[in-house]
């Protein structure tokens, strides 16, 4: 039989929610992102093809009654994985008018992996969370208890907040939204393993998540490294006095100004070479790249229309994220004042360094340093590097001191 490998989890197409910032709950828009797996009777993932999808929201149970029907024609990517936006597609129903506090709700997917309407793929899943952002219109006017997340909370006072909206996502300052994070970071947490069991993104040893990206052959992370531990579980030492970090030549790894609150998650960690050299900094199955693995990835980058005119070597812009660099005052740009486009989906952020010579942290927004795995001689290793005013990725054969703290990506084996 035929099957469908659905993640079970819609995704509100509401930034806002998994972002630090606000989220204006009375403006939610009539739609939610749904993805699935698909794999055919050989249990192979269809990847890379045409597919049509009918999508049914049911009602109360399994076998439901449809309450919202709609058809959508999608593409698989090269892991197999379909997204969709459940609200848009061809129909006859109004998404809008669904009364999200009447469930459980059910969400039906049939599917034609050869693009039409012999929909021999089936797969239905309960929709957990009910939108959170969908139900709150209908109940921004009215406080009570919101079924979704009763067990975060006794009751959820929707209108409480100024205009029904959560004011500080990342530290609330009221208890309503404070409830409202801790659901949604729970979400967040579902939506990552089950994306980490489906091989769309990569967990380390301490159990921090990151994007992955597949360009030409290979497979990167498409975020800094920011593990504290090795991948059997060892610790890495953090070594935070400059004195100690430009004395190191042993392992060690820091946060840039020593600030992780700030610089964990956005920027990664700085690891000097000796950790690198251990061989065990990445997860299982990955590893630091080579100079020869940096080279095969550049190379692919210039040889296949990635540079910004495209032709040519400047791919630091086909490279780089488009936030997080400094240039005229013009955030994401690389070199000419020419925004960057991330068309690679590497997502290139300028981390700064650790100095090798004095501790010292500098030139962050302005350069980032990765290591390679690749020794140049007995005190240095290759590196690639970003520069805000320059549209190039060089391979630097000096600054390259192995306690210099650099960042770090990861390629999968």
């Amino acid at each position: 039989m035929k099957r469908i490998f659905t993640i079970p989890v819609a995704l509100l197409l509401t930034s806002g929610i998994f972002l630090p910032g606000h989220l204006t709950i009375a403006q939610s828009p009539q739609k939610m992102s749904y993805q699935a797996l698909i794999r055919n009777n050989n249990n192979s993932l269809v990847t890379s093809a045409t597919v049509s999808m009918r999508i049914s929201i049911l009602q109360a149970s399994p076998t439901g009654t449809a309450v919202y029907v709609e058809t959508q024609t999608a593409s698989t990517n090269v892991n197999g994985l379909v997204t969709i936006e459940i609200g848009t597609g061809v129909t006859a129903n109004n998404f809008g008018i669904i009364n999200w506090a009447n469930g459980p709700y059910f969400i039906k997917t049939e599917t034609d992996p050869s693009g039409g309407t012999n929909y021999t793929i089936t797969g239905t899943s309960q929709l957990l969370s009910v939108p959170y952002a969908l139900f709150a219109k209908s109940a921004e006017s009215v406080s009570g208890v919101i079924p979704e997340i009763q067990n975060l909370a006794d009751v959820i006072a929707v209108n409480n907040s100024a205009n029904g909206q959560i004011k500080n996502l990342t530290e609330p300052t009221e208890k309503q939204d404070a409830v409202t994070k801790a659901y949604v970071d729970e979400l967040k947490e579902q939506i990552n393993e089950l994306q980490v069991s489906a091989g769309i993104k990569i967990k380390d040893a301490d159990g921090n998540v990151y994007a992955i990206v597949n360009i030409g052959s290979q497979t990167w992370m498409a975020e800094n490294l920011k593990t504290s531990r090795y991948h059997d579980g060892t610790p890495i030492p953090l070594v935070t006095s400059n004195t100690d970090w430009s004395n190191l030549e042993s392992p060690g790894y820091c946060w840039y100004n020593n600030d992780e609150a700030n610089y964990k998650n956005t920027r990664g960690a700085l690891y000097n070479w000796y950790t690198v050299a251990i061989g065990k900094l990445c997860p299982a199955a990955w590893h630091v790249p080579s100079d020869a693995e940096w080279t095969t990835l550049t190379d692919y980058l210039i040889n296949n229309g990635y540079g910004y005119e495209g032709s040519g070597n400047d791919i630091a812009k086909s490279m780089a994220a488009t936030s997080g660099w400094y240039n005229s005052g013009i955030a994401g740009t690389v070199g000419n004042d020419q925004t960057s486009n991330n068309s690679s989906g590497f997502s290139a952020i300028a981390c700064g360094y650790r100095d090798a010579d004095n501790g010292g942290f500098g030139n962050l927004n302005f350069d980032s340093f990765w290591w390679t795995a690749t020794e140049i001689d007995p005190g240095n290793g290759w590196t690639r590097k970003f520069n805000s005013s320059s549209s190039l990725v060089d391979r630097i054969d000096g600054f390259n001191n192995k306690q210099s703290g650099f960042s770090v990506r990861c390629l999968k084996d």
